[in-house]
């Protein structure tokens, strides 16, 4: 006998949107309290496990800065990735796709910092999960 998945109520992705919303349209991440840390890291992983999988953009100001980053919200996510990335000087664009396992790199020269996180879904019982949220802090997922 197969059991089919539990969706969440429309008003728990309806909830978690609205938090997660709140990062829209800023230019760097706010300092989060410990405790809103880890609303937005359990928000994160309620999403990931509704979707089909993500895509992550990261403005960083060095590359260590970026692959750290990157590497703690992939493990997070539960994907676990060792990315040998070409040397780069200054600020740069991560981009890592989860459904490809690719990765793109090149210099930024804008004023945004943080990480985005694109959920993307096909299906429609999530549908609303679908969606880019951040800029999250660099260290969300870094233990300190």
């Amino acid at each position: 006998m197969t059991t089919s998945p539990t969706f969440p109520a429309a008003a728990d992705i309806a909830a978690i949107r609205q938090r997660l919303n709140q990062f829209s349209c800023l230019t760097l991440p706010p300092t989060l309290s410990e405790a809103e840390a880890g609303q937005v890291r359990a928000d994160l992983a309620y999403f990931n496990e509704w979707s089909d999988y993500q895509t992550l953009g990261i403005c960083a100001s060095s590359l260590a800065e970026g692959q750290q980053s990157l590497e703690a919200f992939l493990g997070a996510l539960g994907i676990s990735v060792n990315l040998d990335l070409p040397a780069r000087e200054g600020a740069v664009y991560l981009k890592f796709n989860t459904l490809k396992g690719a990765w793109y790199l090149d210099d930024y020269s804008g004023l945004s910092r943080g990480v985005l996180i694109a959920f993307h879904t096909s299906d429609p019982e999530v549908a609303e999960v679908s969606g880019t949220y951040g800029p999250f802090p660099f260290d969300l997922f870094i233990e300190h």
